[in-house]
């Protein structure tokens, strides 16, 4: 398994695209917000492999 781990400066678009998709998504976490500000989602790929979208820091 991999982890795969991408940027995206529109967070809340993005996870607004992946939920209106067709694909059930299986979340290791919904959008949340660590404490030094940096806002992530993280998930599995249909392979399994998981992925991590964040702001950029």
């Amino acid at each position: 398994m991999t982890e795969l781990y991408f940027e995206e400066s529109d967070i809340e678009g993005f996870v607004n695209r992946l939920e209106s998709s067709d694909f059930e998504i299986e979340y290791v976490n919904r959008l949340m917000e660590h404490s030094w500000g940096q806002k992530v989602v993280r998930f599995y790929d249909l392979d399994g492999n998981l992925i991590e979208v964040g702001t950029p820091m």
